[in-house]
């Protein structure tokens, strides 16, 4: 989308808002601002709290637009307030105090603001850019970017832009961030994606996501498509529905997973899967413990496993060359042993 403020200062941006608002106004209500007082009046308090605002800036281009707009302040007043007069206390009792008001009212606005997205970042996992935010709604430009990167590795990095907007209220909201992987031994395959703020991703599902590895967002799953990218340089997303049939939980099951035997382990497990994390998990077989790590992969409706040198491991060899139903049967049979031992009295030891 085109920004229509690009190259304005900050009091050509308030006047863009106001003649925003009247253009809204009059397809609502069939009218024009210089025949309706109400709106007039509204306008001329518009021009009197921009003035307000800037009239200290040094910036020579708001200087003049504040000159300009001076002089159309003092033709709404004429057209509002005919006597000269009543127009000559309004400017010595009114103006003062409303200015007073309106300074005061702003600072309140301007930290809410900052609060709420300090919040907002601070929720999808950003940390430390604080003073970085309040600096860039301080210089009050249109729209910015903050700039955040980290090594996940000596290899891997991780780049984000975060970026704002300022709205027609003149409150700053958070957009999003784009998020990008780069490795240094291949930068020719870095991936990225954009991730709105609406959807409520943190930076370590976003990073899974760049990873390759599938995230469950609102009932369903979503992975980056590697080899496909849109016209931004965004990889572009697969999704799988509930409706795609991936049941996680019921996959898991069918393992002889270790973790899964204690209710707090097998839902620290099923909540980091779905996360996107690739988990440490121990198969049991034949009273042995063999380590690997899984993680979810919904478009083939299964977990991908992979041993200690994170080399994929097939299913039938992580199970010993037995197939998952043999281990289903051999799970069934160790419980039925084991409730028959409690039936008799036996006390079992884990």
């Amino acid at each position: 989308m085109k920004n229509q403020f690009v190259g304005a200062n900050r009091v050509e941006m308030e006047l863009t808002l106001w003649r925003s608002r009247e253009e809204r106004f009059s397809k609502l209500f069939s009218m024009s601002i210089s025949a309706n007082r109400a709106l007039l009046r509204e306008k001329l308090h518009h021009y009197e709290r921009a003035a307000i605002k800037y009239k200290g800036t040094s910036d020579p281009e708001e200087r003049f637009a504040l000159q300009v707009m001076r002089q159309e302040r003092r033709q709404m007043e004429k057209q509002l307030y005919p006597n000269f007069l009543l127009r000559m206390l309004r400017r010595l009792l009114v103006l003062p105090a409303r200015e007073r008001i309106s300074v005061r009212k702003d600072v309140k606005n301007t930290e809410a603001n900052s609060r709420s997205l300090k919040e907002q970042i601070q929720k999808a996992g950003f940390s430390g850019l604080a003073s970085k935010l309040d600096e860039q709604i301080r210089q009050g430009q249109p729209q910015f970017s903050i700039p955040n990167s980290y090594y996940i590795n000596e290899r891997e990095r991780v780049d984000h832009q975060l970026h704002f907007v300022r709205d027609h209220t003149g409150n700053y909201q958070f957009n999003g961030f784009q998020a990008k992987l780069y490795d240094e031994t291949k930068p020719e395959a870095s991936r990225q994606y954009y991730v709105e703020a609406r959807e409520g991703m943190d930076i370590g599902r976003v990073y899974q996501l760049l990873e390759g590895r599938a995230v469950q967002k609102a009932g369903s799953w979503i992975q980056l498509d590697l080899n496909d990218k849109d016209a931004q340089g965004n990889n572009r997303v697969k999704e799988f529905p509930s409706s795609y049939g991936f049941d996680l939980e019921r996959v898991l099951q069918d393992l002889p997973i270790k973790e899964l035997r204690n209710q707090s382990t097998a839902f620290q497990l099923l909540d980091k899967l779905k996360q996107g994390s690739r988990e440490a998990v121990s198969f049991l077989q034949d009273d042995r413990e063999y380590r690997y790590y899984i993680e979810a992969n919904p478009q083939f409706k299964s977990v991908s496993i992979f041993d200690e040198h994170s080399r994929k491991v097939t299913l039938s060899s992580a199970l010993g060359n037995k197939t998952p139903e043999a281990i289903k049967v051999s799970q069934q049979m160790n419980q039925q042993q084991l409730n028959f031992k409690k039936l008799n009295g036996v006390k079992v030891h884990h």
